[in-house]
């Protein structure tokens, strides 16, 4: 098996991915906050696997996405970064 390389590109948007799952996870423990760390991760893991019948039922939804698609997110990434996410030391 041979290693592809990743770009650049693609590591900032999984880093922003991550940052705000990790935020979602921390407001998942706000709705319970007896909720261990690991069962806020399978509890989002659970809501994300039924994002797309939810998009489904709401075709509004549907039609953000695809407006959100449709604007260029390499600078709103970078742009989101530099004023959003932790310095890295």
């Amino acid at each position: 098996m041979t290693k592809q390389k990743i770009s650049s590109r693609v590591l900032r948007a999984r880093g922003l991915a991550i940052y705000e799952l990790e935020k979602f996870f921390d407001y998942i423990r706000t709705i319970d906050p007896d909720l261990e760390s690991s069962q806020a991760i399978v509890l989002a893991a659970s809501v994300l696997a039924e994002l797309p019948s939810l998009f489904q039922q709401n075709p509004e939804l549907v039609d953000r996405i695809k407006d959100r698609a449709n604007i260029k997110f390499e600078q709103r990434i970078i742009d989101y970064q530099k004023t959003n996410l932790p310095k890295l030391s």
